[in-house]
């Protein structure tokens, strides 16, 4: 085999797990909602989108843009109209519809889940468990919460590498990694950092979870684990707070409350770090990102946000110098400072 950097970046490999739920969406548009014929009326703002489709906006957006990044629909002033080959392929009464198609596969359990939650805006059971809990619930089950810590800490091996390769921490002495998971990028940035004291925040039982993660990869001395509720209170004390993969599991009003509580316990001069994927300020991609963003809707609060929804938001709750860098696998950091 070449010796190629390629051969160990793995960001298709985790966009084949992050995209699974996408074409299940497009699946629900097409077969309850006939989501394609209706927008060949005419184009239509989001709110009509909504009214008229009886959607919630969160998974409406999430919906909108998917079908924007995948080039079915496109924006027109403040208003959605269909592109060529939806025109042509993915309206009912086309002569070349191929409508009959997709709802050949409606009756996919994801499907019929999605058509539950655009309508109530309330998220499914994790991995369409059946009589499952949604994410959030699941994590109070120690079980669920050891099984999924893991299973974020090996995505992570990847991506909280390069993290701590992209953030300049020099100039910074405490950060506290906030629903830090695993600890795994709470742990890469440590390696990076020798100066830099590192703990991670997180609720339990996922904490136990999170420390025993840390032991096992020799970091104890290094990495603490603190107990405790982010939207309760964010312990003081810290010059750095780092959102790695966090906000997306959240509907907007929480993120925003979030990024309130760090604004208030951060110290002064202190950096807030947001790591996720993020969609472009339009919200017409990147592809993948909208793809997982499906996931995310479907089985928690969340969503994939865009860059401009999170500037937006840190903005608004005091920070500033808001800057953003690609890092890897299509995903984005946004850090703020607070003067």
């Amino acid at each position: 085999m070449k010796d190629h950097p390629l051969h160990n970046d793995p960001s298709r490999l985790l966009r084949y797990r992050d995209s699974i739920y996408a074409s299940d969406l497009l699946v629900c548009a097409i077969a309850y909602f006939d989501f394609f014929t209706f927008l060949n009326e005419g184009p239509k703002t989001f709110d009509e989108i909504c009214d008229k489709m009886r959607i919630q906006s969160r998974p409406a957006d999430v919906l909108v843009s998917l079908l924007v990044s995948m080039e079915l629909i496109e924006t027109r002033e403040d208003r959605y109209g269909l592109t060529d080959i939806a025109a042509t392929y993915l309206v009912s009464n086309s002569p070349n519809s191929l409508v009959p198609y997709y709802n050949s596969l409606k009756n996919r359990p994801q499907c019929m889940e999605f058509r539950e939650v655009l309508q109530t805006g309330k998220p499914a059971g994790w991995s369409s468990k059946k009589e499952g809990q949604d994410w959030m619930k699941s994590m109070q089950d120690q079980a669920f919460a050891d099984s999924f810590t893991a299973a974020m800490d090996s995505r992570g091996a990847f991506l909280a590498q390069r993290l701590a390769e992209r953030l300049n921490l020099s100039r910074h002495a405490a950060l506290l990694d906030i629903a830090g998971g695993s600890g795994v990028y709470a742990c890469a940035i440590a390696r990076l950092n020798n100066h830099l004291a590192a703990t991670v925040l997180e609720i339990p039982p996922v904490n136990l979870a999170a420390a025993r993660s840390i032991e096992s990869k020799s970091m104890s001395s290094r990495v603490n684990v603190v107990a405790g509720n982010m939207f309760e209170e964010i312990p003081t004390s810290y010059d750095v707070h780092l959102f790695a993969n966090a906000f997306h599991d959240w509907g907007i009003d929480s993120v925003i409350k979030l990024a309130a509580n760090s604004f208030k316990s951060l110290a002064s001069g202190g950096l807030i770090a947001v790591f996720d994927a993020h969609l472009n300020q339009f919200k017409s991609g990147p592809l993948p990102v909208a793809e997982y963003s499906c996931l995310l809707m479907h089985s928690t609060e969340g969503k994939c946000y865009s860059t401009k929804e999170i500037g937006d938001i840190l903005t608004s709750t005091g920070f500033a110098q808001i800057e953003v860098t690609n890092v890897a696998a299509d995903r984005t950091l946004i850090t703020g400072k607070k003067d």
